[in-house]
């Protein structure tokens, strides 16, 4: 919830030091996939040095729903954006004695700014968007340990800095005071080393002291709606 309000915030401070002469606020719900291959083999390389425990992957990094948020400036074709996305790694094995969970909860929050190309001389309902963006990632590293009676848990938290170019096709058809439009497109992401947050000095290695970076290349959908002004 609070990653909501603090996008908000930002498109809100922006939408009101534009001077446009019409815009739209627009909102977007999306549904994404993500690379993080580097990720993926620190969280195999995790699982393999726990050879003695049977532990299984529960989830790897999958796609994810996300949102995105922002305000056009229709007489400039370019738009700004913020949006949220999520998605993770889990490892776990349980039996009668006890149980082990390794999660690893990224969070990666955008803010960027895309330009759009009209694709029909007759209408406006299909355009191209190429955008550039920049990240912010976080990283919760929790593992939990429970034999017995006895818990153990622990985490460790790290951030990264991404840079990303992208390409969309936009669809919009106007209904009464509001346009319903959807999207589909691919974004292209430059990986940044996960440094931790106490000490960005130190970053996470893989066992062969290669930095882990995050990913967030992958396809991207949203459909949503905007409200014109």
């Amino acid at each position: 919830m609070k990653s909501i309000f603090f996008i908000g915030y930002i498109i809100f401070f922006l939408s009101q030091t534009m001077n446009a002469q019409s815009g739209k606020l627009f909102f977007e719900f999306n549904y994404n996939t993500f690379a993080h291959t580097s990720l993926k083999n620190f969280q195999e390389e995790f699982k393999n040095d726990l050879g003695e425990i049977p532990i299984q992957t529960t989830d790897d990094f999958p796609g994810n729903f996300g949102f995105s948020l922002g305000y056009e400036l229709v007489d400039k074709n370019v738009l700004i954006f913020a949006s949220y996305n999520s998605t993770g790694g889990k490892l776990s094995y349980s039996d009668y004695s006890g149980l082990i969970r390794i999660t690893e909860e990224l969070k990666g929050y955008t803010l960027g700014v895309e330009y759009l190309i009209p694709l029909s001389e007759t209408d406006n309902y299909f355009t191209l968007g190429l955008r550039g963006f920049g990240m912010f990632t976080t990283m919760n590293l929790e593992n939990y340990y429970q034999i017995s009676e006895s818990v153990s848990q622990d985490g460790l938290e790290f951030q990264s800095a991404n840079l990303g170019l992208g390409a969309r096709v936009l669809y919009e058809y106007p209904i009464s005071f509001f346009i319903i439009r959807a999207s589909i497109g691919f974004d292209l992401t430059f990986g940044g080393s996960l440094t931790f947050k106490e000490n960005s000095d130190f970053h996470l290695e893989d066992n062969n002291g290669k930095k882990v970076k995050t990913n967030w290349t992958g396809l991207r959908t949203g459909i949503g709606f905007a409200i014109p002004f």
